[in-house]
C-alpha cells in the first residue's frame, strides 16, 4: 500500500478511532500496514529508515499527542499501534492535523429532551436524554454512541453502517434497531426491531453474534475496576398489542418501567427528570415495578408508584430522598 492511498480524511477518521479503541481488525492492519512504509527522514539528517534515531523521533512524537493509555487488555497496547499515531506528527502537523479533525467532527446531543436527526446518507436517528452521538467527517457510514439511540438505517448494501459503543460494534446494511450504551450503567443493550445486525463485543472479538427481530442482547460487565469482566445473554421482546416494543417507547416520550428494580428506575428517572434519586434504605432498591409513564412529571410519578409499594419521598429542589 501506498502511503499516499490514505487521504487525509480517511487517515484522521482512523487515527480518532484507534484514540477510542474503536478500530476494525481491518482498519487496524491499514493503519500498521501504512506506518511500517512510513518515511520520517526528512524531519531529521540522521533518522534513517530503520535507525534508532527514527525510532526515537516517532516515540517522541507519540508522547506529544497521546491520551493516557486506557486500562484494557494488553492487545490494546500494541507497541505500533502507539508509535501510528504518531504519523501527522513526523509529518510536521499532527496537532494541526488533530485539532483540525476535532473541529470537523459532528456531535449531535440529546440532554433534557429527545432528539430526532436524519444523517448525511439518509439513516434517521432518535437520541434518547443525556446521549452523545459522534459523526466522522469523510465517513457517512460510522458513528459513536454514548447513551441509546434508535436508529432507522439507510440501505446501502456497498457499504455496512457501524456504531461504535464503549463496549460492543453493531454493523448493519439496512435495519431499524436499538442500542442502550449510557457510560455508568453496568450493562449494555441491543434491540433489533427489523432486519438484521452484527454485534462484535470489544472482549471478544472473534465472535460474531446475529439477532433476529425483536431480539436483543444484554452484555453485563462486572463493577470490579481492576479486573472487569463481560459475559452476555440474549432475550426476545415481546410487542405489546400494538406492536410497539417497550424498550423504543421512550422514542414517543414515554418513560417505561418494565419489570425493574426501584434501583434500576431511578437511575431512568434521573436521566428523564434531570434529578438525583437518593434511596437511603437499602432495603426499597429491590422493589420491582411495572408502569408506562407520558406527560407525568416526576411528583405525579412517583405518587403513582406509591400505589404498588410502599415508601415515602422528600423533594429538595433536583435532589430527591427516598425512604421507607
Amino acid at each position: 500500500m501506498e502511503n499516499n492511498a490514505l487521504n487525509n480524511d480517511r487517515l484522521l477518521l482512523l487515527l480518532e478511532k484507534y484514540s477510542k479503541n474503536q478500530c476494525s481488525e481491518a482498519e487496524l492492519a491499514q493503519i500498521k500496514e501504512w506506518y511500517e512504509q512510513l518515511d520520517v527522514s526528512g524531519e531529521k539528517s540522521d533518522a534513517l529508515p530503520g535507525s534508532p534515531e527514527a525510532a526515537a523521533l516517532k516515540a517522541a512524537g507519540w508522547q506529544a499527542i497521546a491520551p493516557a493509555p486506557p486500562v484494557r487488555k494488553p492487545i490494546y497496547l500494541r507497541p505500533w499501534f502507539k508509535a501510528a499515531a504518531v504519523v501527522a506528527l513526523i509529518a510536521g502537523s499532527a496537532w494541526g492535523a488533530i485539532y483540525h479533525y476535532q473541529h470537523r467532527s459532528t456531535f449531535l446531543s440529546a440532554d433534557a429532551s429527545i432528539v430526532q436527526h436524519r444523517l448525511p446518507d439518509g439513516t434517521s436517528v432518535w437520541l434518547n436524554k443525556k446521549s452523545k452521538l459522534t459523526c466522522y467527517p469523510g465517513d457517512d457510514r460510522t458513528v459513536s454512541l454514548e447513551g441509546e439511540a434508535f436508529f432507522d438505517v439507510a440501505k446501502n448494501p456497498g457499504q455496512p453502517f457501524v456504531i461504535h459503543t464503549a463496549r460492543m460494534d453493531i454493523t448493519v446494511l439496512g435495519t431499524s434497531f436499538n442500542v442502550k450504551a449510557y457510560k455508568n450503567d453496568v450493562s449494555d443493550e441491543t434491540l433489533l426491531v427489523s432486519g438484521a445486525v452484527e454485534i462484535t463485543l470489544r472482549e471478544q472479538t472473534s465472535s460474531k453474534i446475529r439477532l433476529r427481530p425483536n431480539e436483543k442482547i444484554i452484555l453485563y460487565t462486572s463493577s470490579s475496576k481492576q479486573h472487569p469482566t463481560s459475559f452476555y445473554e440474549l432475550k426476545n421482546s415481546v410487542a405489546n398489542h400494538d406492536s410497539t416494543l417497550n424498550e423504543t417507547l421512550w422514542k414517543e416520550n414515554k418513560l417505561v418501567f418494565s419489570h425493574e428494580t426501584f434501583e434500576q428506575i431511578a437511575v431512568k428517572m434521573e436521566r428523564w427528570y434531570g434529578v438525583n434519586i437518593h434511596i437511603q434504605d437499602p432495603s426499597l432498591k429491590k422493589l420491582l415495578f411495572t408502569a408506562i409513564f407520558e406527560n407525568e412529571t416526576v411528583d405525579q410519578t412517583l405518587t403513582a408508584l406509591q400505589l404498588s409499594a410502599p415508601f415515602h419521598y422528600q423533594i429538595n429542589q433536583r435532589d430527591i430522598f427516598i425512604t421507607k
